[in-house]
């Protein structure tokens, strides 16, 4: 099996719904990013056998193969989309690093784009019984049968709050922290070069939309519950609606070669789980834990741990089952701070946790998301 290098990546900045992003077709954020990567690594586009993409909330269709089009790739450069949920990203990734370990590709570029802004409204066929009326949309699909369970994700993370008795206290303390963090990495530059410039009229946006150096738990504290009259799960605990793209650049050691690369990382093969759907935010308990097992780790070997924010509970869940250390999650916040562009979030974290290895010269980490149906990914990367 051929080894399977990470030579890096970018990102758009990350916009909320309605935001600075908002005019943005997802396919043009991730035709900008794949730009970038180009000028970046120089390659030219006919270097790259593929391109994978995620993407959850688009028109439908080939996305992937839209954006790469709209970025200026040669006709015969495949591409093609994945809709995994929230992992599709960080699937894409695992995916094209499948195709280098087996000599199918020598550079993949992988990752997701989304844009919540532009989002399509969607209807049932007048024959389905789910069908309402001709002015009712779904804004949720189907994740899982209902005589299993098909909960709304936030009366999902309502019920672990419940199950693990987590506080509203203990969330709104994490989003803080989160947001704290995120703050701190912007203040310092610690992303800035991963950032990927989006031109907007005779402007440039290249700042993060979303982290708040206001937030504090007054504010917190006064946000009713998002899914419940009573709940604890609010807009502040858990991530909101978000704009943006990412992509890595991966390669073989005879791409690394043939470019004169400079590999960051090596990407070992990453682990997909299933669980009940009705408690799909545990998901990555699961995934790390079968990704530690498969390659003969502990917790105690990682230097980095990066998950999707989702939710705060989930989150903080996450971490009691496995007994992650706090001083090694997401240190430079995560999507509660951010956003959680639903398709890119997968490589965002992936992008994040390179950064947060190099910039520490640690070693080990682990990226890891759960998915709405019952999913979680995680995969391990080891720095150079």
């Amino acid at each position: 099996m051929n080894k399977n290098y990470l030579i890096g990546g970018l990102r758009t900045p990350i916009g909320k719904k309605n935001g600075l992003l908002k005019d943005f077709l997802p396919e043009k954020l991730a035709a900008i990013t794949l730009t970038g990567l180009l000028e970046k690594f120089q390659l030219r586009p006919y270097d790259v056998d593929a391109v994978i993409m995620g993407n959850i909330i688009g028109t439908g269709g080939n996305i992937a193969r839209v954006a790469t089009l709209e970025a200026g790739f040669p006709y015969d450069i495949p591409a093609f989309t994945i809709d995994s949920q929230c992992s599709s990203g960080l699937n894409a990734v695992d995916t094209a690093a499948a195709m280098i370990a087996s000599g199918r590709a020598d550079i993949v570029i992988a990752g997701g784009a989304e844009s919540s802004s532009l989002a399509p409204k969607r209807q049932f066929n007048e024959h389905d019984p789910r069908f309402k009326d001709k002015d009712s949309y779904y804004e949720q699909a189907p994740f899982s049968p209902e005589w299993i369970g098909n909960p709304d994700i936030g009366i999902a993370a309502e019920a672990l709050a419940d199950k693990f008795k987590i506080s509203r206290r203990q969330m709104d303390e994490f989003a803080l922290a989160s947001h704290k963090k995120a703050c701190l990495a912007q203040e310092n530059h610690y992303l800035q070069d991963i950032i990927v410039p989006v031109a907007k009229e005779a402007n440039y946006i290249s700042t993060d939309e979303c982290p708040k150096s206001t937030m504090n738990m007054k504010l917190l504290s006064r946000l009713k519950g998002a899914f419940t009259a009573n709940g604890s799960i609010t807009a502040g605990n858990s991530c909101l609606k978000h704009d943006g793209a990412a992509f890595l650049v991966l390669a073989s050691q005879q791409a690394v070669n043939k470019y004169h690369l400079q590999p960051q990382a090596y990407l070992y093969p990453a682990v997909n789980v299933g669980c009940d759907p009705n408690i799909f935010p545990l998901s990555p308990i699961p995934a790390i834990r079968k990704l530690l097992q498969k390659h003969s780790l502990s917790l105690d070997s990682i230097d980095a741990v990066e998950i999707n924010e989702a939710f705060a509970v989930q989150i903080l869940a996450v971490c009691n089952e496995l007994n992650i250390d706090s001083n090694i999650l997401n240190q430079y916040g995560g999507a509660i701070a951010f956003g959680h562009p639903y398709g890119a979030s997968g490589a965002i974290i992936l992008l994040h946790l390179l950064k947060i290895l190099k910039n520490k010269k640690a070693k080990l980490g682990i990226a890891s998301i759960g998915a709405v149906g019952g999913l979680g990914t995680a995969t391990l990367l080891e720095v150079i």
